[in-house]
């Protein structure tokens, strides 16, 4: 096959030398001179644009932050959590490079791809292979990964691993080797890439879903600050589908073809499922589809029946069995409980379980109506925020992943006589260890920003609780009462030295995105 002459643009890939010693803190009149500074010239003054209109690609009214922050390469900012030793988020290559494969014999073309593709083509490229037009407010182009004269599949897996990174299909080969097959029988895209920031799991994954951009779809944050009720709150509450402003793959496949095709989406957490799984029911002449979510509280799988459903063979699997069998230690870990057992293998286990179980028991595959299957693999994301992505941990999840992944084929193979097609992508990477040096916490530069503008009542910050974000949410009367403007948090925040950039919301919301 004839390889693509388009090749990726790497606007990103010179990183700031690391600052070895903490700058002095500008006086008022400095910090208030940022506004009327020129754009930089040359490649710094280039990536900053380009992280602008990354940023500006995911703006969104009333649920992005309002300003917003890019930790220079190599510098880390994360949580004082011992689940969270490791946070993505950022514009560099370990979080922004993803996987992006199709597989299926007789239906796509196997072969390598030099094209620059991004997570918004893969709604598209689905909605070509089920054969269905795709929906109004798709960013994204549909890839010609479909072999000649192939007719429609009798099922669709779409699988999203939690913070796989690109180069795990490099450096562990030998770990995967099913995946790695998919790649080397199938259609890979060696330039895929976010194009879009922050770079997390709800906006990763209702990107993938809907092939819109994020400032399309609706969903900035894992996390965002009411400023109506006054506090925090994460994505998709509830699992209700209402902050998803555009239709996904699976809605548009619901209504094509009213309900009949099976449609399943399952996840480890809230934020990433419900773009998968779509309204259901809760979209106009909408059907309910299965949508399995993991409950960190109980350790079994919940659904909102508002809009989906949630089978008896789903419904009663519990995760304690498996932590049980290994008296609750894994690798050294202590993993009996429900949130703990997520950042282990086992926990790829039991999702692997909830996915054969669906598999087997629903009719996938059983007519010439192609059935639809979305998952969120999330162990991956849970161990490497945990244990980091060039641990032995991490290495035992991606080999218990492959196996997981073996199953479900086997599964598929059997049920609809090997008619399928497979694609596997990524909703986020994670940075490499960078070190206790240059790793840096969010409630330090909360109180940093409040000595510096509000050290008598420390209430400009409203939120900053999840760095993933890359978003500081803030009480920008206070600040103006104070005698400040965002402008001069942003400028103060350049300062630090493991800050790249810094954005106000004004700025973003000004940005052109091409």
């Amino acid at each position: 096959m004839r390889m693509s002459s388009i090749v990726l643009v790497a606007l990103l890939a010179t990183a700031s030398p690391a600052w070895t010693q903490v700058l002095e803190r500008p006086d008022a009149a400095s910090v208030g001179a940022r506004s009327m500074a020129p754009v930089p010239d040359g490649a710094r003054g280039r990536q900053r644009r380009e992280f602008l209109t990354m940023f500006a690609r995911a703006y969104f009214p009333g649920r992005s932050g309002q300003v917003m922050v890019v930790p220079r390469a190599g510098e880390m900012i994360t949580e004082r959590d011992p689940n969270y030793g490791f946070m993505h988020g950022s514009p560099w290559d370990d979080d922004v490079r993803i996987p992006l494969l199709f597989y299926g014999p007789g239906f796509i073309r196997p072969g390598a791809w030099l094209d620059a593709v991004g997570q918004q083509d893969v709604a598209p490229t689905l909605a070509t292979v089920l054969g269905v037009a795709p929906a109004a407010t798709m960013t994204g182009r549909s890839l010609p990964v479909l072999a000649p004269g192939a007719g429609r599949p009798r099922a669709v897996l779409l699988l999203v691993l939690d913070a796989g990174r690109r180069d795990y299909f490099d450096r562990h080969a030998d770990r995967m080797p099913t995946l790695s097959r998919l790649r080397r029988e199938g259609a890979w895209f060696d330039n895929a890439r976010i194009d879009y920031l922050p770079t997390l799991t709800s906006v990763g994954h209702a990107t993938i879903a809907t092939g819109a951009d994020p400032r399309v779809h609706g969903l900035a944050a894992n996390n965002l600050f009411n400023r109506t009720t006054g506090r925090p709150q994460g994505a998709y509450a509830n699992l209700s589908p209402h902050e998803l402003m555009a239709l996904s793959i699976s809605d548009v496949w619901n209504l094509a073809t009213d309900g009949q095709a099976v449609i399943i989406a399952q996840g480890g957490a809230d934020r990433a499922v419900a773009s998968l799984a779509g309204h259901g029911s809760c979209l106009v002449n909408g059907r309910p589809v299965i949508m399995a979510s993991y409950s960190a509280s109980t350790g079994r799988w919940v659904t909102n029946p508002d809009c989906y459903r949630l089978p008896d063979s789903i419904a009663a699997l519990d995760v304690r069995p498996l932590w049980e069998e290994v008296d609750g230690s894994w690798m050294g870990h202590d993993v009996g409980s429900p949130t703990a057992v997520r950042s282990s293998a086992i926990f790829q286990r039991f999702e692997g379980d909830a996915l054969v179980a669906s598999l087997e028991q629903e009719p996938v595959g059983a007519d010439e109506i192609p059935d639809l299957i979305l998952v969120n693999v999330k162990a991956p994301d849970y161990v490497s925020h945990r244990f980091g992505t060039d641990s032995e941990e991490m290495l035992a999840e991606l080999a218990e992943l492959d196996r997981q992944v073996a199953r479900a084929l086997d599964v598929l193979d059997a049920k609809t006589d090997s008619r399928y097609v497979v694609a596997v992508t990524a909703d986020h990477g994670m940075p490499s260890p960078p070190g206790p040096a240059h790793t840096h916490y969010n409630d330090d530069i909360v109180d940093l920003i409040h000595e510096r503008f509000d050290a008598s009542e420390r209430r400009v910050v409203t939120y900053y609780g999840d760095p993933a974000n890359a978003q500081i949410y803030m009480d920008v009367e206070r600040l103006a009462s104070l005698g400040h403007r965002l402008e001069d948090v942003a400028a103060f925040l350049e300062t630090l030295p493991f800050i790249e950039a810094a954005f106000t919301e004004d700025e973003v919301r000004r940005s052109v995105v091409p």
